[in-house]
This record gives structure tokens, sequence and C-alpha cells, in this order.
């Protein structure tokens, strides 16, 4: 099964490494490509829990 990261602030699946060095040099670092969260943390979860996530967010915004 795949994992997929996740940002911590907006739960988007668009993270990047911020830094060339990230787990070498230096601790890993994350950017996420949506809201501009930089930092060590994300979610991970794997892919059949991340559409279950969507499928509720749909319907809950279908709801309102």
């Amino acid at each position: 099964m795949r994992k997929i990261k996740l940002c911590p602030k907006c739960k988007k699946p668009q993270l990047k490494n911020a830094t060339n060095v990230s787990g070498w040099l230096a601790p890993s670092l994350y950017e996420c490509l949506n809201c501009k969260y930089i930092g060590p943390l994300f979610i991970e979860v794997d892919s059949n829990e991340y559409e279950r996530m969507q499928e509720e967010k749909f319907s809950k915004e279908a709801l309102e």
C-alpha cells in the first residue's frame, strides 16, 4: 500500500523537501506548495485512508 505525506496545516498532499540537504546534513524539512508551511512534521496515511478522508470532506461540504 502506498503512503501519502500530508501537510499538518492544510491536510493537502503537496509536500516537497524544503532544502537539498534535508535528512543528510540537517533534519528533514518539508514545504507545502499549497499553504507554504515549512517544518519537519507531516501526516502520513495510506492511499485508502486518504481517499476515505476526501469522500468524508466532500459529503460534509454537500450537506452545508
